[in-house]
C-alpha cells in the first residue's frame, strides 16, 4: 500500500527519524536559509521536495539517511495509509 509523502506525520516516525529531521531542518536554515520548520504538517513532503533541489552534499547525505528511516518505519509497520 502506497502512503503519500504528505500524510506522513513526524510523531509517527521513530526517534531515529525526528533526530535526522532535525538535523536537516538546522542545517537547510542555516546554510540556505530554507522555510522549514519541524511544525510544519507536511514537514516530510517539504524536506523530500528541497532535497530534490539542494546542493549541499550535507545535506545529501542526510535526507539518503532519513528516506532509509522511513522506508524502516514503514516495514515495521508504524506508517499507515490516512484515510
Amino acid at each position: 500500500m502506497k502512503v503519500k509523502l504528505s500524510d506522513i506525520k513526524v510523531m509517527e516516525l521513530n526517534s531515529k527519524a525526528v533526530i535526522l529531521l532535525t538535523q536537516f531542518v538546522r542545517l537547510a536554515r542555516l546554510r540556505d536559509g530554507a522555510d522549514l520548520k519541524m511544525q510544519d504538517p507536511d514537514l516530510v513532503r517539504r524536506v523530500f521536495k528541497y532535497s530534490s533541489i539542494t546542493e549541499n552534499p550535507d545535506l545529501i547525505v542526510l535526507f539518503m539517511k532519513i528516506k532509509l528511516q522511513i522506508e524502516n518505519c514503514m516495514q515495521q509497520g508504524n506508517l499507515r495509509p490516512h484515510y
